[in-house]
This record gives C-alpha cells, structure tokens and sequence, in this order.
C-alpha cells in the first residue's frame, strides 16, 4: 500500500516537472519572439519608415525597450538563459545582415540599454518628425543616465538643437541680405540638413519632406536660404544641376504666391545669375516678370505705371529686366527678344504712355 502511493506521488511530482517545463519553454519561446519584434522595431528607426510615425508610435517602441530592460536585468546573470538569447540573437542577427546593409548587430547587453538606443536611433534620423523630435528631448532634457551620457545622446541633442535655433532666427536687416555671413552660415546649416534627410528618402517622398522643412522657415528667410543654396558651387547649371537644387527649384515652382514671393525678395542680381546659370529658371523668372508688367496699370494723375503688386514698382521692374541684360549676350538677346514680342502684341506702339512694354523698352535703352 504504502509503496503504491510513493509510485503516485512520483507519478504526481513528474508531471508537475513536466508541465513546469513545458510552461517555462512556452514563456521562454514568447520571449524569443518578442525579442524578435523588439530587433525589428530598433531596424525600423534607422529607416525612412520613421517619417511616418507619431509619438503614439514612440510610446509604444520604448515600451518594448523597456520590457527588454527588464529582461536584460532579470536574466544577465542566469547563464543557461542568457546562453538562449545569446545564440537567438546570433541568427537574427546574422539574418538581417544578409539583407541589410549596414545591419548593426543587437547584442544581449544592449538589451539592457533598449529604450536609450531607441532614443538614439531616432535622434540621428533625418527622416523623424519634428513633432516626434521634440518628444524625445523632452523626455530626455532631465534624465541623468550614464547610458546618455555614454552613447553622447546629449551632444546629438545639442547638435540638432542648435541647428533648428539658428534656422529660426529672423532675418537680419542688410541692404544686401545675399552674402551676408549670417544667411550663409544658416544656408549651409539648411543644405546638410535637407541633404541628409533626402538620402535616405524614396524619389517620390523627397518632395513633400523638402517641403514640409521649408513652410517652417519664416519668410522673406527662406527665400534668402534657397538663393544661397541655390547659388553655392553653381548647383543649379544645366551640366551638374544636383538632386536638392532641381527640389529646390520644383519647390519654388509649385506654388505662385512662393514663386512670386521668391522673385520680389532675392536681388535682381541673384535672380539674373540663376537665369544664367538654369534655363528652367530663365523661362520662369521671365514669364514672372511679364505678369508682373502686364498687370500694371497706368496712373492717369501721376503718369506712371503702377503694380498691384504692392512690392514691385515699375522701376523695380526696369531693374530687374537691365540686370539680365548684364549677364551676358545670350540672355540679354532673349530678354529683349521677349519685350519686343510683347511690345508687338501689344500694337506696336513707339509713343510712351501707351503701352508698358514700350515704356520698358525705352527706360532700358537709356542705360
């Protein structure tokens, strides 16, 4: 009797193991899955995909972060489970990097690091919202981990906070804003920036992402900055015209009110030098300027021709025609050769006062 009931307890004792090690490979197995997730989401905030996300989307990444923290910290001195996780991370590891380049490998003491290198990954790309940026700043402004300190999250934090800072002063009063060390340093603040978020970009996002940068830039700034970029190592000519000035451009293009915005408050000489240097930038500069000219209309009491553009008068117009007729041969041809159509469909008239394209015509010559 008494060796039939040891027979059962041990029966009773066994099957408890057994169900004890079957929960433990169960949880064990969910682990190594959402370990899985966990590497997936970390891939996903080095990638263009980020552009996307919203601080929802952050939240819920840290709390995966997190949860691995807890991990890291419960098993890192458990070494057949850390033996686990270890030869997981291995092959997942060792799986990404055949299909991505670049892949940088997620090791078990990194876990334990989880949502500061979650962090760090979506600081360093260029493809974050602004929105989500200022998310992650202020949720690390006051934290005092050594992690931060230790993977420089405060200088990359600086960094980009410095560059926005300066992005958004205002623009300094000169009589020739073009040039001035202020506007170029922030031009060249603005081209890395745009450049760096465009390579990481699909060709049909970078238009849109370009854009929402630029509307966040007070005007007549933003203006100033395009022509700086626009100008710098002649980005614009035909034979070497890079990726972000053709955006650039496609940009200012876009939209009338920018456009016309852009030729009202960049020099007459900058704007004669882009037409030189762009065709594109020619054929639209003049069709500008011809509906600026033709949209004046003579004051009867004043004898002059007036704009209701409240920025461009009409000797503002005879400036801007004479400085293409500086550049060179070609343009000055052109330009007059546009005048002289224009005068003609006009009627052709020699009389001043009639028509404002004889009027130009006249102004012109005189100089």
């Amino acid at each position: 009797m008494w060796s039939e009931s040891s027979r059962t307890q041990s029966e009773i004792l066994g099957s408890r193991q057994v169900k004890h090690h079957r929960t433990m490979a169960g949880k064990l197995k969910t682990m190594l899955e959402h370990l899985d997730h966990f590497i997936e989401v970390l891939v996903l905030t080095r990638s263009v995909h980020v552009k996307d996300w919203d601080v929802l989307n952050v939240q819920r990444a840290l709390e995966w972060g997190s949860y691995f923290q807890h991990v890291h910290h419960k098993f890192k001195y458990n070494v057949s489970l850390r033996n686990v996780i270890d030869d997981h991370l291995m092959v997942k590891n060792e799986e990404l990097r055949v299909i991505m380049k670049n892949y940088q490998p997620i090791t078990f003491n990194d876990l334990g690091k989880g949502k500061v290198i979650l962090c760090m990954s979506l600081l360093q790309n260029n493809a974050v919202s602004i929105h989500v940026f200022k998310y992650l700043v202020e949720l690390l402004r006051d934290s005092n981990s050594k992690d931060i300190e230790s993977l420089g999250l405060h200088h990359i934090i600086s960094q980009k906070v410095a560059s926005d800072l300066f992005l958004s002063l205002p623009l300094l009063v000169f009589n020739e804003p073009f040039g001035n060390p202020v506007v170029t340093t922030q031009a060249e603040i603005l081209k890395s920036s745009l450049e760096g978020r465009l390579k990481v970009l699909e060709d049909n996002q970078k238009l849109s992402v370009l854009s929402d940068v630029l509307v966040g830039i007070s005007r007549p700034l933003v203006y100033h900055l395009i022509a700086a970029m626009l100008v710098s190592d002649n980005a614009l000519s035909s034979q070497q015209q890079d990726m972000l000035s053709k955006l650039l451009l496609d940009w200012l293009l876009s939209n009338d009110v920018t456009w016309t915005g852009f030729c009202l408050n960049v020099s007459c000489g900058v704007l004669a030098s882009l037409s030189f240097r762009c065709s594109k930038f020619r054929s639209a500069y003049l069709d500008k300027l011809c509906q600026l000219g033709g949209g004046m209309e003579q004051d009867i009491s004043s004898g002059r021709w007036v704009s209701n553009a409240p920025a461009l008068s009409f000797d503002g117009l005879i400036q801007h025609f004479r400085s293409l007729l500086k550049v060179s041969e070609d343009l000055k041809d052109s330009t007059l050769t546009r005048l002289q159509t224009l005068k003609s469909q006009d009627g052709d008239y020699d009389v001043p006062g009639i028509s404002i394209w004889t009027d130009l015509l006249i102004e012109i010559h005189k100089s």
